[in-house]
């Protein structure tokens, strides 16, 4: 049985992170997911708390942060593989007012709308 707690799902063959599937320790982590990195193994030289981003690459600063098959970011600073993603080194693609849209009704929530 696998250590699940040194597991990282990767969601698409295109990405360069891949998702924590619990808290992790530095050390060799096991990769998973319907891609042909699945089995893998990387070092991970940093905790990553469950949910968030590893670098599967060396990523460049100004480089995309590809999950999901899509760009999600850009990078503030080089990303050495193995390193914690998120927001000290990256910022989102997605811009504030893109933020703000209801996902379902695509109405903005900071404005109020009257029915009439």
């Amino acid at each position: 049985m696998r250590n699940m707690e040194q597991i990282c799902y990767i969601v698409h063959e295109p990405d360069n992170v891949a998702t924590a599937m619990a808290d992790i320790s530095p050390g060799k982590i096991t990769l998973t997911g319907e891609c042909g990195r699945a089995g893998n193994e990387i070092t991970v030289f940093q905790p990553i708390p469950f949910g968030h981003k590893i670098a599967l690459y060396d990523i460049e600063e100004g480089s995309e942060i590809i999950k999901y098959g899509v760009c999600i970011g850009i990078a503030t600073k080089k990303i050495r593989k193995g390193m914690y993603v998120h927001l000290h080194n990256m910022k989102s693609a997605y811009d504030f007012r893109s933020a703000q849209l209801d996902p379902v009704t695509a109405h903005a929530k900071d404005i109020e709308y009257k029915v009439y």
